[in-house]
């Protein structure tokens, strides 16, 4: 069982630290080095226990579903114990593996209520968040940004350009940011991934981790309503840690998330952000990826990148405009991702297919050099039959996939030296 005797805070109440207790048997999936803990900006240390909880339980519960061991709590909100149930049984119906077993044991359930009616937007600077902003941006909503999510604790070169890069976007009101770090990505060890074959993150965690963060700022600020920008459409559906169905069941007091965009493709959000910046006259710098080959916004090759700005071309627009600088071969970039018979996911498929259907649908791209041979090039991938069987990860390459993840964290260090090395040979 995982019990968690109390809540400690450091760093003049603005850290939330907690100690709890593991049973050996179940001590294999946790960082022994790093217990969970979540920095605010604020001194969070006054509200109620059973709200200060919600961010660490978030993360422990899941875990606890498929391991099939039992969480003891002293104090919890009551909406969210509710919450906990609901969510159990959504993931159930993509993850069969989930342990009925497992139970939570509270001593004390809560009622609480947020003092306000204010919106909190999770914003991580990619086109779902600012699409969501642009959308719900009379709201004046609070944006949350967090360390420790898609950028690194240790990475302060990143973190300090994405701060950065806030306070230089013109549609942002720098006054509602609000920057929180937690490591709730390396509290746990590779083992919890295994647990889902690989990507415990983006498979499980990221939708519950990312939005209970909130819970202790929307006491403070009056956030009644969270919003975390949708991912995709309800066409397509499969086991994913940030759905419609699993984001809008996170609740606690009585506040409520909205899991915002569902309704709308990539590419509908790309073109919505496309008329938003020629209707107020101010581009936006969109920032799509995380490379480790970035500089700047973007690095404007990999697969996110290009999908990005091939779906601003069809719009008509310059994505140089919009935060990227878009290489002499993109194309060829575009074409190298369906000549090798690669592997794609449900989800990047599906990416792929919207933008082919909107390739059909436009007169007037943008041209970045040859009017003639562009379109020819546009029309050729709007034409390419993107086969099912090579869009479903068969057990051979989830085999392949979870040797290379096994070896990558048994000798992080060694890898972490070949990436430096690849970066250092790639840049001469």
């Amino acid at each position: 069982m995982f019990t968690i005797n109390k809540i400690n805070f450091k760093n003049q109440g603005r850290t939330i630290s907690y100690d709890y207790d593991i049973d050996y048997s179940i001590l294999k999936y946790f960082n022994n080095k790093e217990s969970f803990y979540v920095t605010y900006q604020e001194d969070v240390s006054s509200l109620p226990e059973s709200i200060n909880i919600i961010p660490l339980l978030a993360n422990i519960i899941p875990i606890a579903w498929f391991v099939g061991f039992d969480v003891y709590v002293d104090e919890l909100d009551e909406t969210f114990y509710k919450s906990l149930q609901n969510l159990k049984e959504e993931f159930l119906i993509h993850f069969p593996q989930i342990k009925l077993k497992s139970n939570l044991y509270v001593n004390s359930l809560v009622k609480n209520m947020i003092p306000g009616n204010n919106k909190g937007l999770l914003f991580s600077g990619g086109l779902d968040s600012f699409e969501s902003l642009t959308r719900n941006i009379d709201f004046n909503p609070y944006l949350i940004s967090v360390l420790g999510a898609d950028i690194e604790i240790n990475d302060k070169r990143r973190w300090s350009d994405f701060k950065k890069f806030n306070n230089e976007e013109k549609i942002i009101n720098t006054k509602r940011l609000l920057y929180v770090e937690s490591n709730l990505r390396t509290f746990y060890t590779y083992k919890v991934d295994l647990l889902v074959g690989v990507s415990w993150w983006g498979k499980i965690q990221h939708g519950m981790a990312l939005i209970t963060l909130i819970a202790p700022l929307s006491v403070l600020y009056g956030i009644k309503t969270v919003l975390i920008a949708s991912s995709n459409t309800g066409e397509v559906s499969f086991g994913w840690g940030s759905t419609f169905e699993t984001d809008e069941k996170v609740k606690w007091a009585d506040q409520q998330t909205v899991h915002d965009g569902f309704h709308l493709r990539r590419t509908e959000k790309i073109q919505k952000i496309v008329d938003f910046a020629n209707r107020k006259k101010n581009y936006i710098n969109l920032r799509v990826c995380y490379s480790e080959w970035r500089e700047g916004y973007n690095c404007s090759k990999c697969t996110k990148c290009q999908r990005t700005i091939l779906g601003i071309i069809l719009c008509g627009e310059n994505p140089n405009n919009y935060g990227f600088d878009v290489p002499g071969n993109f194309y060829d970039l575009i074409f190298e991702n369906f000549q090798h018979n690669t592997k794609m996911t449900i989800g990047v498929s599906y990416e792929w297919r919207c933008l082919q259907e909107k390739a059909t649908q436009v007169c007037s791209p943008f041209i970045i050099e040859n009017e003639h041979l562009e379109k020819i090039k546009i029309k050729t991938f709007s034409n390419l039959e993107i086969q099912d069987d090579i869009n479903k990860e068969n057990e051979n390459t989830q085999k392949l996939d979870q040797i290379k993840f096994i070896l990558i964290n048994k000798f992080k260090f060694v890898f972490k030296y070949y990436l430096q090395m690849r970066k250092k040979l790639n840049s001469k």
